[in-house]
């Protein structure tokens, strides 16, 4: 299987689940890993599974990810979004939860750009968490990002 991971990333936290997700995928095939900066000529057509990544910037993906997907070609390709986000049980006060869960975040924009592409979006998102806004991130969300890959990589046919 081949596999690109495109990613971006502000304080550190969404580079390091996008690495964590290209350890795991390693196990799987064929791993390239890209800041969406560096993805100029992108060909996703090259892989079996795109998988887009950002950090929750105002309820939506960072402008380098968004340019990115908003630049990729139509496509039937497989793919799946990953985002960073605050931890909602210390986001105060509390009625700012119910804003933030309405406003929605970077993953659920990267899934919309990618159905309108064509792409066939692969389900759950992944939705890593972090203290704070710069983080760090939440002990175990490095291994849930791990086992969260090979759940969405199961969905893929390379045939």
């Amino acid at each position: 299987m081949r596999i690109a991971i495109v990613y971006d990333s502000v304080f550190g936290n969404t580079a390091v689940i996008a690495e964590a997700i290209a350890r795991s995928a390693r196990e799987l095939g064929e791993v390239t890993l890209l800041q969406a900066r560096d993805a100029a000529g992108f060909d996703p057509a090259a892989f079996d599974l795109l998988v887009v990544g950002s950090p929750t910037r105002g309820f939506a993906p960072t402008p380098v990810i968004s340019e990115f997907t908003g630049g990729l070609p139509k496509a039937a390709l497989a793919a799946a979004a990953f985002d960073t986000r605050l931890d909602p049980d210390h986001i105060q006060p509390v009625p700012l939860r119910w804003v933030i869960q309405v406003g929605g975040y970077a993953a659920d924009r990267i899934v919309g750009t990618l159905h309108e592409k064509g792409y066939r979006v692969l389900a759950p998102n992944g939705d890593f968490l972090v203290h704070g806004t710069e983080g760090p991130l939440k002990p175990g969300e490095i291994e849930r990002a791990e086992v969260w890959l090979k759940q969405i990589a199961g969905g893929v046919s390379t045939g």
